[in-house]
């Protein structure tokens, strides 16, 4: 799964991860809950990499709150060690890269 993530960001940083936090689970819950199976009937079963794709981002902000996400979304909640419960996927990992747009 891929999410692109496009910048300038203007304004508070901390807005735009927010919405880049609700994004990401919105792909853990898709992987998750089958959605993305449905949709794409050979991912089902397979180890699922979500690739968030970033350009013109603030990369060390965007890059810790990445790594924080990553390390404990599994952790947390309902997420606790759910790729392990799920039916649909072997497991998720993800994945950050960083480019400029000029």
């Amino acid at each position: 799964m891929v999410l692109v993530e496009s910048g300038p960001w203007s304004g508070s940083i901390d807005s735009h991860l927010s919405r880049l936090q609700e994004r990401l689970y919105g792909c853990v819950d898709a992987a998750l809950g089958g959605q993305l199976a449905e949709k794409f009937p050979e991912s089902l079963g397979k180890q699922i990499v979500i690739d968030l794709e970033c350009f013109n981002l603030p990369r060390d902000e965007v890059r810790a709150f990445f790594e924080r996400f990553a390390d404990g979304v599994f952790s947390l909640g309902d997420y606790k060690d759910a790729p392990a419960r799920s039916k649909y996927v072997r497991g998720i990992s993800f994945a950050v890269n960083f480019d400029s747009i000029h």
